[in-house]
C-alpha cells in the first residue's frame, strides 16, 4: 500500500492523488489510534469490538448510543476508569467522587480544560482562533458581569414581558408554538438586553446571535470527521463563523466605533458618569492596553461568544424544564404558589428570585435529571498525570467525567432514577447552616457547570435567566405537550439536545 501511495504521488494524477490522501488520512489514523490504545491499555475499554477496524465501529456505536455505553462503563467499573472511543481519539471516564475530585483539584497545566473543549468544539473553526487562544471574556463574564447581575435585572425583566409578548402573545384558545425557535429568540433578547441595550429588539441582530449559537454545535459535529489539515479550507467554505461575523460588525460597529472613541477620550469615566454599563463596556475595559482585542472585529467577534455561552445553555436548561413539567402538571400550582408569595412580598428583583426555593430545587432537578451531555467536565492531560487510584493517564489523553450516569446514582441520589422536583428544597430545609444547595453551587454531585477553578463563568446569569423566564411562563400561561408524552431528546456521541423541533401548546392562563 505505502509503495502505491508513493508512486501516485510521482505520477500526479488528481483523481489518483485525492484517493491516496484519503488512503494515506484513514492509514494514518489508524495507526494513531492502535498507538493510542497502546498507550492506554491498561485502561479497560466499552463499546469497541476485538476485530481490526473495531475502533471505528466502536466509535459509530457511541456516536449513536454514547448515554447507554457510558452507563455500561460506569455500572461496570464503579470507582474506576475505562475508555470509549470518539472518531478521532479515545476519551477516558473517570468514575465517582472520588476520581472526580481528582480532576477538580488537578492543575491547570496538567489537566487543560481549553485544550480539551477545543478538540470537541474545534474553537478556531467555529468560535474564532483568538477566542480560544485569548479567551479574556471569561474573566469578565466571571467578574464584572456577574457583579452586575442585580443593577440588570430590572432591564432584564422588561425585556422577558415584552419578548413574550411579542413572540408567543398569550391568546385565549390553545395555540402551538415551535418550542426551540421561540425560547432561543426569547433567550436572546433577554440576554441582549443587559448586553447591548435596546440592540436586544433589533430582529435581524437576534436573528444573528440565535443562529451563531445553533451553527457552533452544528459545524462541531462535522467538523470532528475531517482531518486536521482540511478543516480550515472545509469551515471557510461551509462553515458560519466569516459570514456571521461579518453579520455582527455590521449591525455593532457604529455602537463600537463611538465607545472605542470615547474609550480612547476618557477611559472608564466618561463624562456625567454616562457610560453604559453594558458587556460592550466590559470587554473594551478587557481589552484596554491590548491592540490585538481592541478592534471592531475581535470585539464582535468576542460578542458572539459570550452569546453562545448564554444562549446555548439557558435555552437548552428553559426547554427540559418546560418538557418535563408539561408532563408532570401537578407541580405547577406549588411553583406559582412560591412565586406569587415572594413577588409578593419583594417585588421582581433579584433578591427575590433567590427567593424562590422551590422554582430553584425545580430547575436543578431537571438539569440534574436531564443534563443534556452523557459526559461533561473535560480536561486533557498536558503530561502524564496520575491519579488517586494509581492509574496514570498520558500526556495527550482526553479525559471527561459521566455526569448522566453520575447524576443518577441511587448511591448518590435517593431514587435517582425518579424526577423529583423538590428534592433540593427538602436537602435545604435539612441541611446544616451555611450549606448551599443552590442550583449555581457546583459539586461532585451535580456537575452541570462543571468543577472548581474552571467551573461555568456565566452560571449566575444563566440561572437568574431562567428562573425569570419560568417563573413568567408558570404566572402567565397554561402549557401542555401534544398526547402528554415528553419530546424524545436528540443526541450524537456524548452531545445531547432537548428535542429541537417539539411544539408545545399555549393559552392563557386560567
Amino acid at each position: 500500500m505505502i509503495s502505491q501511495l508513493a508512486d501516485t504521488v510521482v505520477t500526479g494524477n488528481p483523481t489518483a492523488l485525492a484517493a491516496a490522501a484519503v488512503a494515506g488520512f484513514f492509514i494514518f489514523r489508524f495507526v494513531r489510534n492502535l498507538l493510542g490504545s497502546s498507550s492506554l491499555k491498561g485502561i479497560p475499554t466499552v463499546g469497541v469490538p476485538n476485530y481490526p477496524l473495531g475502533f471505528y465501529v466502536g466509535a459509530w456505536n457511541y456516536i449513536k448510543n454514547a448515554p447507554a455505553l457510558t452507563q455500561e462503563g460506569y455500572d461496570k467499573y464503579p470507582g474506576g476508569v475505562f475508555k470509549v472511543p470518539l472518531v478521532n481519539q479515545w476519551l477516558v471516564i473517570l468514575n465517582g467522587r472520588e476520581l472526580s475530585e481528582d480532576l477538580k483539584k488537578a492543575p491547570d497545566d496538567c489537566l487543560s480544560m481549553p485544550s480539551a473543549i477545543n478538540s470537541m468544539l474545534h474553537m478556531e473553526y467555529t468560535m474564532g482562533k483568538d477566542q480560544y487562544q485569548d479567551p479574556y471574556h471569561f474573566g469578565v463574564v466571571r467578574n464584572t458581569m456577574t457583579r452586575n447581575i442585580g443593577l440588570g435585572f430590572p432591564d432584564m425583566r422588561d425585556e422577558t414581558i415584552a419578548a413574550f409578548q411579542d413572540l408567543l402573545p398569550a391568546t385565549d384558545d390553545w395555540s402551538a408554538s415551535p418550542a426551540m425557535e421561540n425560547v432561543i429568540a426569547i433567550v436572546s433578547r433577554i440576554s441582549n438586553r443587559f448586553f447591548v441595550g435596546m440592540k436586544c429588539r433589533d430582529p435581524d441582530y437576534i436573528k444573528v446571535t440565535s443562529e451563531f449559537t445553533i451553527k457552533v454545535t452544528q459545524d462541531t459535529a462535522w467538523l470532528h470527521g475531517l482531518p486536521e489539515f482540511i478543516k480550515p479550507l472545509a469551515e471557510s467554505l461551509f462553515g458560519h463563523l466569516e459570514t456571521h461575523t461579518t453579520a455582527a460588525m455590521n449591525h455593532l460597529q457604529p455602537i463600537l466605533e463611538y465607545r472605542l472613541e470615547m474609550d480612547d477620550k476618557y477611559g472608564p469615566n466618561w463624562p456625567n458618569g454616562d457610560r453604559p454599563n453594558d458587556m460592550i463596556s466590559w470587554l473594551i475595559d478587557g481589552a484596554r492596553g491590548h491592540p490585538m482585542r481592541r478592534n471592531i472585529r475581535s470585539l464582535s467577534c468576542t460578542m458572539l461568544n459570550v452569546n453562545f455561552g448564554a444562549l446555548h445553555t439557558i435555552t437548552q436548561g428553559v426547554l427540559h424544564a418546560l418538557y418535563t413539567l408539561a408532563v408532570h402538571l401537578q407541580y405547577v400550582e406549588p411553583l406559582r404558589e412560591e412565586i406569587e408569595s415572594v413577588v409578593e412580598a419583594e417585588g421582581w428583583t433579584k433578591a427575590a428570585i433567590d427567593k424562590m426555593v422551590k422554582l430553584d430545587s425545580f430547575l436543578k432537578e431537571s438539569a440534574r435529571y436531564e443534563p443534556g451531555t452523557a459526559v461533561n467536565v473535560l480536561r486533557r492531560a498536558l503530561k502524564d498525570y496520575t491519579l488517586s487510584n494509581g492509574v496514570t493517564l498520558p500526556a495527550g489523553t482526553l479525559i471527561g467525567l459521566p455526569i448522566m450516569a453520575q447524576q443518577h446514582d441511587e448511591e448518590i441520589y435517593e431514587n435517582g432514577e425518579s424526577f423529583d422536583p423538590f428534592r433540593y428544597a427538602r436537602m435545604k430545609e435539612t441541611a446544616e447552616e451555611g450549606s448551599n444547595i443552590q442550583m449555581t453551587t457546583t459539586s461532585t454531585d451535580f456537575l452541570l457547570f462543571g468543577l472548581g477553578r474552571r467551573a461555568c463563568p456565566g452560571r449566575f446569569l444563566a440561572v437568574t435567566e431562567l428562573k425569570l423566564i419560568m417563573s413568567h411562563i408558570l404566572l402567565n400561561y397554561d402549557f401542555k405537550v401534544k398526547d402528554g408524552v415528553r419530546p424524545d431528546n436528540t443526541w450524537i456521541a456524548v452531545a445531547g439536545s432537548a428535542n429541537p423541533t417539539a411544539e408545545v401548546l399555549f393559552r392563557k392562563r386560567r
